[in-house]
């Protein structure tokens, strides 16, 4: 790279680390109207663009980005999203799905896992969306990718609760316990799940559970006061 153009890119970079984002877009945009293609720099306008509104710029950059990459999973989710905020749905998906065979997905763990937590943001953002349906998709995949990302099956247990499939969340959260019986968050959802399903019992025993490990835990202790209240109540 020229020196000039490396001055550019760092002060570029320099604005964008720090979210400075209309600052960084006229140093971005001159390196491109130099006929500079660095997938970075396409990527990185994109995101400038569409935190902007500017969806239509925002996936030409997402596509700029993976024409000289064509396994950059980060332009490839970028470009996905935006792609389904402009109702292209299929695409993006299919860009997604060439960027991860692209980038030669082998069973090693760190690539695993950056391609499970690329499934997650999908998710994430096709819940932002009010595509649920998507989203578990999105979050089986992630899964299926690295079964011991706990984090993951939590945010799926909870999508999974809210859509009234307390059957699929228990399952999902028993899974967790099984591999980490420590896990408090998984737990404290397990115990609400079954007082909402009426196993009173069993819930108020794996929210005391939570509550002898992690006193301040804000789910159990907000649903055993309630109990607590809702006994006094009826006594």
């Amino acid at each position: 790279m020229a020196p000039w153009a490396q001055q550019i890119l760092d002060a570029a970079n320099e604005h964008y680390d720090r979210a400075e984002y209309p600052l960084a877009q006229p140093y971005y945009e001159k390196l491109v109207q130099q006929g500079l293609r660095y997938p970075d720099v396409f990527n990185r306008l994109g995101v400038i663009y569409h935190l902007s509104g500017r969806l239509p710029e925002a996936r030409w950059c997402f596509q700029q980005a993976l024409e000289v990459n064509a396994g950059y999973l980060e332009a490839a989710l970028n470009l996905t999203v935006t792609c389904n905020e402009l109702g292209e749905y299929g695409s993006g998906v299919r860009t997604l799905e060439r960027a991860q065979r692209q980038s030669d997905s082998s069973n090693d763990a760190y690539r695993r896992g950056k391609v499970a937590n690329l499934h997650r943001a999908l998710a994430r953002a096709y819940i932002d969306l009010d595509r649920p349906e998507d989203a578990m998709h999105e979050f089986g995949r992630a899964l299926r990718l690295c079964p011991k990302f706990h984090d993951i099956r939590l945010e799926l247990a909870k999508l999974l609760r809210l859509r009234g499939n307390a059957h699929g969340a228990r399952e999902e959260l028993t899974l967790i316990l099984q591999l980490d019986p420590a896990h408090q968050d998984a737990r404290a959802l397990l115990g609400v799940i079954e007082i909402e399903t009426g196993d009173h019992g069993q819930g108020l025993r794996h929210l005391q559970a939570v509550i002898a490990q992690s006193a301040d835990h804000p789910v159990a202790r907000a649903y055993l006061e309630k109990a607590d209240s809702d006994y006094q109540r009826a006594s």
